[in-house]
């Protein structure tokens, strides 16, 4: 594998080579500069049909397979908003099963010109309530960034609950 510095490649109805330069200004320019800063070693970052609005992809790393996600704030509340949902048998949008996850879910987030990535194992996924399993799961839910202050009780509780996933870089 190479660092994702010296190049990324996408898929999106074929396979090609993108030097990282190039990637920053097209999809998945959030995960590349987090990759870069950190120094991951990754695999090919693979466009998912669902949550596109949200930069959603999957890529490997440490061997595991991770999902992606940039995050949205949003001007009236605190915090940055994503979705993280899979369509079932049906069609009908559904949160992802804890077992059914891989390694985890990455959240980029870009606030006010500070970068942080939310690192979450597919674990703390269950633990915080958002893949289902014995709770029903969330189809999109709210970051709290370590930059955000002044929250109310809940977005503060969560922030807490978050916050061994989250890292500013």
């Amino acid at each position: 594998m190479r660092r994702i510095s010296d190049f990324v490649r996408v898929v999106r109805g074929g396979t090609r080579r993108v030097h990282r330069d190039s990637v920053v200004g097209m999809e998945f320019r959030a995960f590349a500069e987090y990759a870069a800063v950190l120094g991951l070693l990754t695999g090919t970052v693979q466009p998912e049909s669902q949550n596109n609005d949200y930069e959603s992809g999957l890529t490997e790393i440490d061997g595991g397979t991770w999902h992606l996600r940039t995050a949205r704030t949003t001007p009236t509340k605190p915090g940055a908003f994503l979705a993280f949902w899979r369509r079932d048998e049906v069609g009908e949008t559904a949160p992802f099963d804890t077992r059914a996850v891989g390694a985890g879910l990455i959240v980029l987030v870009e606030q006010e010109g500070r970068r942080g990535a939310f690192r979450f194992t597919a674990e703390h996924l269950a633990a915080l309530g958002i893949t289902a399993g014995p709770r029903p799961g969330k189809r999109g839910f709210r970051v709290y960034p370590s930059w955000c202050e002044d929250l109310n009780a809940s977005a503060t509780a969560a922030q807490r609950a978050q916050a061994p996933a989250f890292r500013e870089y």
